[in-house]
């Protein structure tokens, strides 16, 4: 039975509307605006025309109910399936000129039954309506199509009986958002709709066909649906009134569930009167829903309340964490500066504001687990509407069985772009109602109700709560089961109504509502609502250098979405990586990076902002575990082996809303493999290089995360540092990059060298962008000891990014150890753009003490042996210890021994001609575990490096930092001592630099015209707010990174405005 059916759901919603354009074709042109009584008429413009325009029409013979339904037929037909494409109608009613007819007659028999006789309404495809009729209830889904419903919803029938024309189904987001890809707009019948306010917008959901049809005249009025903001939203982005009842005053018979505790029904509408006229109609008791036993028992008329004095001498409240805290949600500022001046309108007309007024529980809400009771109710109450429909022709008669046909029927049901059901397979696996359950909903109503709306209207005597509507705003009152009614507010700088004004009030205080939503029509008449007019392009942040902070405020004003950043980043991790210049800087893509974007940009919408990485794609190191990504350290011995979950600060990441784009090359095992093998490359990910000369070395082993940052193929990413490992591709490659103190970042879940010296980092084009980074990954974590040291409270490292840090400060300068030949290459280039990076420090007010004497350079010698020492030891008992941890490894190379064994058996893969070798490798194989030497070397070497090293420096000259090349050897001492270090951008190499083979590996090259060289700043341990300060103050004075770009090949050509629809 399914194959046949496949065969016919394949036309995309061709099928279900074929009859909708034969009826079509039966109609006059588009050009009428009625079928005209007399030439002297004037019609009222169907884009604005109200319910009371209409019936004055209606009743003085202007028009028809029969032309009326034409005109909005033909409304449909010229932007639906055409042009704009809008897609927000997904069905007509192939009854509704006859329906029509027969309500004219009626009205010239009898009279009319309510204000609304005659009126073509839309209403929600997940709203049933009589299957006789022929038009198809299905949620958007193919599963449900040609199913028979027992009969119309109640709100649909009491729409019938008050003499509306159901003029069609408008599109939505399929299933209501919640089958797990969260983005609005789109269903599989319907195809994805957009917003009529700017081509290609995001029209919000899930109640987003009844929107848009709304907003530009599509009809007179439409039903939505609410679960948690599925009316409030994309009322508010479509510019128009939305209203989302108490919970129980609209019946739920007939409508596809998600939950009865959420789950209500109501009016869009152009005007809050219209909203009230046809909220009067559907509200009210229904034996079938037992939820409405608690409405009044006799619904009022609500456009009695429409009331233009009804502000005045009322308390309003202003929950001003809901919409303007950063920890809660995003803070918008342009909707925020619209929201304050509709304050100053509600004071100047009576109204009391009461700035702020915030929920007891507005910080808890975003962290309750409010899917353990959607998950449960979406299953029970699915699984019981599928029970009540009369035949479904595909036998999807369950959710498990509707899984499976979205799985089958993958072309129809989850096409590119649109994957997923994971919120689908989760509520599948729910079994029934439970403690979990019933505790998860007591919260719920404690958080919505008690500690909540209930808690601030009494404490602050208040009327309403007032706020924005695409703030945090419908999670309080989804989670209550109380009302919102959202009004409008313009959007300053975009013709996208994306703000509204919403109210929300307790229980059944609704009739309050009316009148005070009333006013503010009123009151902004004078604004006009916005015309379909689109404006020139926006401007897009350039992905080569665009910040967090830049990226952030896109996302927050739509000018894009997390899906378009990542689907930019891929194309140009496309351009690079593999082609053109080769960089090989990306190992390997995240499969799910595009579902995870579209969740995350549902979360927004519905006014959720983790954390300032929300929605924002970052690429971490390939020995970082990530679930469902490999995590191999560059090497095929560990491709295909499953990690037993994400590393704590993937976790993290994750946790703030970031997106793992992917993993970066690097250099194989951290460059622990072999001392000679060449920098950034690995058996999987190849020979990376830098982009800012062709085939130049990229340094490493945190090879790949800067080069990919380098040049804009993620917005930042995340390294690892043993010894330099992090500090100098950052160097080489033009971008910051932070060694945090050992023990500030957990290192659970990463491959390991050593728990000694190995720290989890950020790279960053900004030293902002870096600071925003560690504050999301630092922290203790009980899995690894060493975060123990860490302060309990990890700071908000963006508040030290002072321009003014360097005023007064005392710097070191030990010039013996990176001027000395007998320990490094003394590079005339780097030392004479050092000396002018110390000028300009003098000249911010800082204290240049220059050189200062250190015991380090003798000591370098005896460090360098300890410390190969004691990483021998390390690498040995901490690899065998994480490899242990794995879940499986196809490979079996289960220990150090093993995979030595695996690198000769393999060398075709492994050891290929030019990178053969693994002599670290083999002396950490003959290591036997802790001893008196180990421990000797350990004890000698923190000691040096701490009390008779860095730490003597600063105190000895009262230094706030020491000063260094950041390709100088100060970073073996940083390393062994454990201390934090930041490098940003210091030069490059100039034009007529001699191009000079690298040392290590044959395809490589350094110096180079072009290549980059940094500036670090070292402090003791945890000094990382002051090294940020300094370096922050450095970059904003000199933007060293702007000076130079990559060369041109290796710069990628795709920007946002490439990839948005």
């Amino acid at each position: 039975m399914m194959q046949p059916l496949a065969i016919m759901y394949r036309f995309k919603g061709t099928l279900c509307l074929s009859f909708f354009f034969l009826f079509l074709s039966l109609l006059p042109p588009a050009t009428f605006s009625f079928v005209a009584r007399a030439p002297s008429i004037k019609y009222p413009d169907l884009y604005e025309a109200s319910i009371k325009e209409l019936q004055d029409g209606l009743d003085k013979g202007d028009f028809t109910s029969v032309d009326l339904v034409k005109a909005y037929f033909a409304r449909i037909d010229e932007v639906n399936l055409k042009g704009p494409k809008l897609r927000a109608v997904i069905e007509l009613n192939p009854q509704a000129i006859a329906q029509a007819a027969a309500l004219d007659t009626e009205r010239k028999r009898t009279g009319k039954r309510s204000p609304l006789h005659g009126i073509p309404l839309l209403v929600k495809d997940n709203i049933a309506t009589l299957a006789s009729e022929g038009m198809n209830t299905t949620a958007g889904s193919y599963a449900l199509l040609k199913s028979v419903v027992p009969g119309d919803a109640t709100v649909a029938a009491k729409l019938r009986k008050a003499g509306a024309i159901l003029l069609g189904k408008s599109n939505m987001s399929e299933w209501a958002n919640i089958r797990g890809i969260f983005i609005s707009g789109w269903s599989a019948v319907g195809g994805q709709g957009t917003n009529p306010h700017y081509p290609s917008a995001d029209p919000c959901g899930s109640s987003s066909g009844s929107g848009a049809a709304t907003a530009i005249g599509l009809a007179a009025g439409s039903l939505g649906t609410e679960t948690d903001g599925s009316i409030v939203c994309p009322s508010s982005y479509n510019n128009l009134v939305g209203i989302k009842p108490t919970v129980g005053l609209t019946s739920r018979t007939g409508v596809v569930p998600i939950s009865p505790h959420q789950d209500t029904v109501g009016p869009m509408a152009r005007s809050v009167a219209d909203a009230a006229v046809i909220l009067s109609i559907i509200a009210g008791r229904d034996n079938k829903d037992n939820y409405t036993q608690t409405a009044p028992s006799k619904v009022p008329d609500y456009t009695q309340f429409l009331d233009v004095n009804a502000i005045k001498g009322k308390r309003f409240g202003v929950p001003r964490a809901v919409f303007t805290n950063d920890s809660v949600t995003g803070n918008h500022p342009s909707i925020n500066t619209a929201f304050n001046k509709s304050l100053d309108i509600i004071r100047s007309l009576g109204g009391i504001v009461v700035d702020p007024a915030d929920l007891p529980s507005a910080y808890e809400i975003p962290d309750t687990p409010g899917w353990a009771v959607l998950n449960v109710d979406l299953k029970v109450e699915l699984n019981k509407y599928l029970k009540s429909l009369k035949s479904i022709p595909t036998k999807a008669d369950t959710l498990g069985k509707i899984i499976k046909f979205n799985e089958v029927y993958k072309d129809l049901e989850q096409p590119k772009g649109y994957e997923g059901q994971a919120v689908f397979i989760d509520a599948e696996a729910t079994s029934g109602y439970n403690s979990t359950y019933y505790n998860a909903l007591r919260e719920n109503y404690e958080l919505g109700r008690q500690r909540g709306i209930d808690d601030a209207l009494r404490s602050y005597n208040l009327d309403a709560l007032l706020l924005p509507s695409n703030g945090y705003t419908t999670t309080p009152s989804a989670k209550a089961g109380y009302p919102i009614v959202t009004g409008k507010i313009l959007c300053p700088k975009f013709r996208l109504s994306s703000g509204a004004i919403t109210q929300n009030q307790s229980h059944w205080d609704f009739i309050q509502m009316i009148r005070v939503s009333r006013v503010l029509g009123h009151i902004q008449s004078f604004q006009h609502r916005i015309t379909a007019t689109y404006s020139k392009p926006p401007k897009y942040p350039d992905l080569y250098e665009a910040s967090i902070l830049e990226l952030q405020s896109g996302l927050d004003r739509c000018q894009f979405s997390s899906v378009d950043l990542v689907k930019a980043y891929l194309a140009r991790i496309e351009e690079v990586n593999l082609k053109g210049p080769k960089l090989r800087a990306v190992i390997e893509t995240n499969p799910n990076a595009v579902l995870q974007a579209a969740s995350l940009d549902a979360e927004r919408k519905r006014g959720k902002k983790r954390s300032p990485l929300h929605g924002i794609p970052i690429l971490i190191k390939d020995n970082i575990a990530s679930k469902g990504m490999n995590n191999t350290a560059g090497s095929h011995a560990l491709f295909g082996s499953i990690v037993p979950g994400d590393a704590t600060v993937t976790d993290k990441l994750r946790k703030a809303g970031a997106i793992i784009l992917g993993k970066a090359n690097l250099s194989e095992w951290m460059h622990f493999r072999d001392l000679y093998l060449a920098q950034g490359w690995s058996a999987r990910g190849g020979q990376g290089t830098n982009p800012y000369y062709p085939g130049a070395d990229p340094c490493g082993s945190s090879s790949g995360s800067a080069v990919a940052t380098a040049i804009g193929l993620a917005t930042a990413s995340l390294g690892t540092e043993t010894v330099g490992s992090l500090i100098c591709p950052s160097s080489y490659n033009n971008v910051v990059g932070i060694k945090p103190t050992v023990g500030l970042t957990s290192r659970t879940g990463v491959i390991p060298v050593s728990s000694r010296q190995d720290t989890i980092g950020p790279i960053s084009r900004s030293v902002a962008d870096a600071a925003a980074l560690l504050t999301a990954i630092a922290g203790r974590d009980n899995k690894d000891n060493f975060t123990q040291t860490a302060p309990k409270k990890i700071p908000d490292y963006t508040q030290f990014l002072n321009p003014a840090a360097i005023k007064g400060k005392r710097f070191g300068v030990p010039r013996d150890i990176f001027t000395n030949d007998a320990v490094t290459g003394n590079n005339p280039v780097i030392n004479a753009e050092f000396d002018k990076a110390l000028d300009t420090i003098r000249s911010m007010g800082g204290i240049i003490i220059d050189p200062i004497d250190s015991s380090l350079p003798s000591s370098f010698d005896s460090l360098q042996n300890n410390m190969a020492s004691v990483l021998a030891v390390d690498f040995k008992v901490e690899l065998n210890k994480y490899l242990k941890t794995l879940k499986s490894i196809p490979t079996r190379a289960t220990s150090l021994a093993k995979l030595i064994a695996y690198n000769d058996a393999h060398q075709e893969l492994e050891q290929p001609t030019g990178y053969e070798g693994q002599n670290i490798f083999l002396v950490s194989n003959m290591t036997s575990g802790y001893d008196s030497a180990y421990y000797d070397a350990l004890r000698t070497n923190l000691a040096l490096t701490r009390e008779q090293g860095i730490d003597a420096l600063l105190k000895s000259y009262k230094l706030d930092a020491i000063v260094v090349p950041s390709n100088g050897p100060m970073i073996i001492p940083a390393a062994i001592a454990g201390y934090p270090l930041i490098t940003v951008p210091l030069g490059f190499h100039p034009d007529n630099t001699t191009v000079v083979p690298s040392s290590a590996g044959p395809n490589t090259v350094f110096p180079a015209p072009g290549v980059p060289f940094g500036l670090s700043f070292i402090g003791t341990a945890y000094s990382e707010p002051s090294l940020i300060g300094f370096a922050y103050a450095y970059e904003q004075r000199t933007h060293t990174r702007l000076k130079r770009r990559a060369y041109t090949e290796a710069i990628p050509t795709t920007q946002l405005k490439d990839v948005i629809r």
